[in-house]
């Protein structure tokens, strides 16, 4: 009797192996696009793939800190290669925000992240001039972001390399 309930266990067994086995096409990974904007990142445009912002005072519902990203990798690069951008306004009520030798209204940070580079993986540019203009959502719904901002690396605290243009434009859905 034992002997019939193994054999009937493994007979159940190797046929719910061989039939639920199933041979599909490879999975090709599609990269989310949010259709919220686009950015132009030394000298080529690339589509959005997210755009957020949250609350920097939560007691503040006009504060923001927006962050954007996008995929700027190359048809060369073996490995992905995006640029992330953080924007940081205490309020947007004004609409219009400059960075000058002078003012700082807002302040933006970009990233590169490119593991295509051994040596620098990780670049961090700040903001030294520019203008943000936003177009807010007080009672919610979609708010408009448009930047022109003039960018350095900042390697350890230290601005480097040559000034470059980084612009865009970008839309969030604010929540009440």
């Amino acid at each position: 009797m034992k002997r019939k309930s193994i054999l009937f266990l493994l007979s159940i067994a190797v046929s719910l192996v061989f039939f639920s086995c199933q041979k599909n096409e490879e999975y090709v990974a599609v990269p989310y696009a949010c259709d919220c904007g686009e950015y132009s990142w030394r000298g080529s445009s690339y589509k959005l793939l997210d755009a957020n912002y949250i609350l920097v005072h939560p007691d503040s519902s006009l504060s923001r800190r927006y962050y954007i990203t996008a995929d700027v990798k190359a048809d060369t690069d073996p490995q992905p290669h995006g640029v992330n951008l953080i924007i940081e306004i205490e309020n947007v009520e004004e609409s219009i925000f400059d960075i000058t030798e002078t003012l700082n209204e807002f302040s933006a940070i970009a990233q590169e992240v490119n593991q295509n580079d051994f040596l620098i993986p990780l670049r961090e540019y700040v903001a030294v001039s520019g203008r943000i203009q936003v177009i807010p959502a007080f009672f919610g719904g979609t708010e408009t972001v448009r930047f022109s901002i003039v960018l350095r690396e900042s390697i350890e605290g230290d601005l480097v390399g040559p000034e470059f243009s980084f612009t865009g434009e970008f839309t969030v859905n604010v929540t009440p």
